[in-house]
């Protein structure tokens, strides 16, 4: 019946020939442009596409396949003679040209990346990085700069910059914002309909507005009571068992105000001087985390029992850790900070948990993090 209205050999041709068109065209943009996800993911879904016609394509033409792999070169039926073999060391020739980056083909690959980068400049966005510099304040030998780019997730995250030795041994706070340093988080809400269960920051619809869905609390939980150690448990846990303030009222400064100050709300550079002078290899660790970013499986119903996540903190995800080694016996090596887990999602330890699976856009606040010893 289907061949009254059309023929597979012919629907199987044409399909090769759209799909050949069709990744002809996106593959000249992907040489000459920067990389775009609809083109890539367009050239992507017709290879595959191009892929299987391909193969039908070879079902419906084994028969003449199988004479062209036959290597007969005397005689009648030499037909083909080197065919085959030429096809072959051609393929071969540019495969091996290819990845030994053997000109001409280098040539041609460095041509596509040149208009790739001239596309790339024209049309990059102007980034704003604030600058803080605390080598002034307290001069030293070593000093660290601190270069964070935001993600597309960053909003009003609280976050703390330490040092530690490998071994895990806390040396010194690099940056800590000013709520972290004073656990002063005064300006708490309520939600107004206990009932509703949040499922997304709600921050992120259109026209939303805080009083929408909360209210301010007239007696704010105060500093003295407890430390608010799911903002970021890992720091806070480190702190405050080196500073023996567990599970105790506190009120004043943790930390010193030479490595504390505003949240910055943008891109930033912060460079500072480090206490001791210091050789070898340390870790340099950043712990974020962001009021309201719930998801659907860190939503505000999560952990009923959990009197901290279900509190009125709306911690929501939790935070996420961020590390890598330095060296201060090699100063000017630019090192890149790596995302190596997440806190506790009411702050019951310290610990820095590998399991990601529920995190969303906590793991969208940061966009990269670099690290230099001067």
């Amino acid at each position: 019946m289907l061949q009254r209205w059309f023929n597979i050999r012919a629907l199987v041709s044409l399909t090769v020939l759209a799909s050949i068109s069709v990744m002809l065209v996106t593959s000249i943009l992907m040489f000459v442009y920067s990389h775009n996800v609809a083109v890539a993911t367009l050239h992507t879904v017709i290879g595959f596409c191009l892929l299987l016609a391909a193969c039908w394509h070879l079902k419906n033409n084994f028969t003449p396949l199988k004479g062209y792999l036959r290597l007969r070169f005397w005689g009648n039926k030499s037909r083909y003679k080197m065919t085959l073999p030429i096809a072959v060391g051609f393929i071969a020739l540019l495969t091996a040209m290819s990845w030994f980056g053997v000109q001409p083909i280098k040539q041609f690959y460095q041509w596509g990346m040149t208009m790739r980068a001239s596309d790339l400049a024209g049309s990059k966005h102007e980034l704003r990085y604030i600058v803080l510099d605390k080598t002034l304040d307290a001069p030293s030998v070593n000093q660290l700069t601190v270069e964070f780019k935001a993600g597309r997730a960053f909003q009003w995250p609280q976050y703390a910059i330490w040092l530690e030795t490998l071994e895990g041994d806390f040396v010194q706070p690099i940056y800590v914002t000013e709520k972290l340093a004073t656990n002063n988080f005064e300006n708490r809400v309520s939600q107004r309909d206990k009932e509703y269960v949040f499922t997304e920051n709600p921050f992120d619809r259109e026209g939303f507005t805080i009083e929408q869905a909360f209210e301010l609390v007239v007696e704010p939980e105060t500093r003295k009571t407890r430390f608010r150690v799911e903002s970021l448990p890992v720091f806070l846990h480190k702190m405050m068992v080196i500073g023996e303030k567990e599970n105790q009222p506190f009120e004043g400064k943790l930390i010193a105000d030479a490595y504390t100050g505003a949240t910055m709300m943008d891109n930033f550079v912060y460079r500072v001087g480090v206490d001791e002078t210091l050789t070898g290899r340390y870790k340099l660790k950043l712990e974020m985390n962001q009021s309201f970013d719930f998801n659907h499986y860190y939503s505000s119903d999560r952990f009923p029992n959990d009197a901290v996540y279900s509190g009125e903190g709306f911690s929501a995800q939790p935070s996420v850790i961020y590390e890598t080694e330095i060296d201060f016996d090699k100063p000017a090596v630019l090192s890149q900070m790596a995302l190596v887990g997440r806190g506790h999602h009411s702050g019951k330890n310290g610990l820095v948990h590998s399991d990601l699976s529920g995190m969303t856009t906590a793991l969208q606040l940061v966009d990269r993090v670099l690290v230099q010893v001067e």
